[in-house]
């Protein structure tokens, strides 16, 4: 996204709404402006806008918490067939049939988001909660999302990615799993993420083909062979083509 297009005081906006939800710090005024390096009066009259239309909540003291007035904009979230009850069961076969968490992921500017997931039952297993975000270069999902993007859009993204995201692995791995993601619509991570933690990812498509969201099985690499992991390749791609029919052909 060329920030250029974008409005300045609304990406103030909304990392100060995501800051309250995500409790990146102190959600207070004087905390929120510090964390977030906006000017103290323009983070008041953020909070105050917000408070007006009934989406935070300021007690006496300061504190900022999400208010009711964000359920109407959940629900209409709710009612998209990536949230729908078929979706859901999807993700619960998945992960009954592999013993792996299970997710929906979603592009939120340069991360992953987890919109749904299913976690594993297993006594040593991976939760990935709702709402978790990761950057679009860690792991097999951010892989399937970035393969939607042109090619001067990912060298952004790699090019401005934290350093932590190079832990484990260098901008010619991700450059790697895109291709894999653009060729196949699948894509396997074994440790560039984390060493001990892998991901098995499929694009989930709209009616006209575009990738919109990234069908995930992730779990510890701990127990796990080469084969299981092909084995949760082929049934995360017959799943995710399934799904895909579905959505072409305008099935709920």
């Amino acid at each position: 996204m060329n920030p250029a297009h974008q409005i300045p005081v609304l990406q103030k906006a909304i990392a100060v709404l995501r800051a309250v939800a995500d409790r990146e710090c102190e959600p207070t005024k004087r905390e929120l402006a510090r964390t977030l390096k906006i000017a103290p009066a323009t983070c008041y009259r953020i909070l105050q806008t917000y408070a007006h239309a009934g989406w935070l909540q300021v007690d006496d003291n300061g504190r900022c918490e999400l208010a009711a007035g964000l359920f109407p904009l959940l629900c209409r979230l709710q009612q998209s067939d990536l949230l729908c009850p078929r979706m859901v069961e999807t993700l619960h076969k998945l992960t009954e049939a592999t013993g792996a968490t299970c997710k929906v992921s979603v592009r939120d500017d340069d991360d992953a988001l987890t919109l749904l997931r299913v976690d594993s039952s297993a006594p040593m297993a991976l939760a990935v909660r709702p709402g978790a975000r990761f950057h679009l270069t860690l792991g097999a999902s951010g892989s399937i999302l970035l393969g939607a993007l042109m090619d001067k859009e990912v060298g952004r993204i790699i090019r401005r990615a934290p350093k932590k995201c190079w832990q484990w692995q260098e901008p010619a791995d991700v450059l790697q799993r895109v291709r894999e993601a653009r060729q196949k619509g699948v894509v396997v991570d074994s440790g560039t993420y984390r060493p001990d933690v892998f991901g098995v990812s499929a694009a989930l498509y709209d009616a006209s083909g575009q990738t919109r969201a990234a069908l995930t099985l992730t779990g510890l690499v701990h127990g796990h062979t080469k084969a299981q992991l092909d084995a949760f390749r082929e049934l995360l791609e017959r799943t995710a083509a399934k799904l895909n029919q579905q959505t072409k052909l305008g099935k709920p």
